[in-house]
């Protein structure tokens, strides 16, 4: 990886060309049989019901803010959750800092680099007319078993549906494409006027890049084919027609790329989906408050961009 004397921009050379690119998604976190066989993706059962019970916490919470009717649920969440902004802000990235209801009777929203769909699943719970696009047919497949509305290829087939979508969601996609400016100019012409865009991207200035170097999970290669500071990032996407804020990572989030990367500089075969006992360290939590207190050093860029 190298890095532009002129923007800072850290770029994969060589890389995968457009045509053979997809050999490096073989076998992939959207996969769910990659998954399933990949060595400490189980959980202990310890760490289980732990998770268990937060995401009951966490479902309590969305299911009163945002309107849903998700399982299993805790109502004591609406009351818990707010009163920790560690795990508020947490839930509200995941949750993509969309707004409690749909714009309209029923805002439309794209989700680009969908993957099987967890996230529509979740934005279609609270209301939104959701749709997908993924370059990953496995992905899109099991996407479109759990009935939802996915088109596989590229992003320009969706050029008919220009200036119709009130939301789109760009989760960790930007620094897979050969040409990131291109992919934001895209989705700016398919938002409405006044439309916003959420995307999340790693930064190449994080604390973790800078403490774990070449095992740092934002680095990714050779997927991750360009990656962007804070700078340059603003420029971009003010150049692509959009007004662009951005948001802080939540701790917890920054914990578990930390967690992921010590993981891999262990030498670990699956960093993903670690237990609880592995994330929630001392040494992790540090290093996440000071990702936190500034912008320009966060695991990974949080945007919120309106045309």
């Amino acid at each position: 990886m190298h890095v532009c004397d002129a923007c800072d921009t850290a770029y994969l050379d060589p890389r995968p060309t457009v045509e053979s690119i997809g050999k490096a998604y073989a076998q992939y976190c959207t996969h769910p049989e990659a998954a399933n066989k990949t060595p400490g993706h189980e959980i202990p059962d310890r760490d289980s019901a732990l998770r268990t019970f937060a995401r009951a916490l966490f479902n309590g919470y969305r299911n009163t803010r945002w309107q849903m009717t998700i399982a299993p649920s805790n109502p004591w969440g609406c009351y818990v959750v707010p009163l920790i902004p560690l795990v508020r802000s947490l839930v509200a990235q995941q949750m993509r800092h969309m707004p409690p209801h749909p714009v309209g009777r029923q805002g439309r929203l794209l989700d680009v680099g969908c993957g099987n769909g967890a996230f529509l699943k979740l934005a279609q719970k609270a209301g939104w007319s959701v749709h997908g696009i993924d370059f990953d047919p496995i992905a899109v497949a099991e996407a479109r078993e759990g009935g939802l509305d996915i088109f596989l290829g590229d992003i320009d087939q969706l050029a008919a549906q220009e200036q119709t979508y009130d939301w789109i969601t760009c989760s960790h996609v930007l620094e897979h494409v050969h040409h990131p400016q291109k992919l934001l100019k895209s989705m700016q012409r398919l938002l409405r006027p006044g439309g916003t865009l959420w995307l999340q991207t790693p930064n190449i200035d994080s604390i973790g890049h800078r403490t774990y170097g070449t095992s740092w999970i934002g680095a990714d290669p050779p997927r991750h084919l360009t990656l962007l500071n804070l700078p340059t990032l603003r420029q971009t996407f003010e150049s692509s027609g959009f007004k662009a804020s951005f948001c802080r990572l939540p701790v917890l989030s920054a914990m578990a790329v930390y967690a992921a990367s010590s993981a891999l500089r262990s030498g670990e075969a699956n960093a993903i989906a670690l237990p609880h006992s592995r994330i929630l360290r001392f040494r992790f939590l540090l290093l996440a408050i000071a990702q936190n207190w500034s912008l320009r050093h966060a695991e990974f860029h949080t945007v919120i961009a309106t045309r």
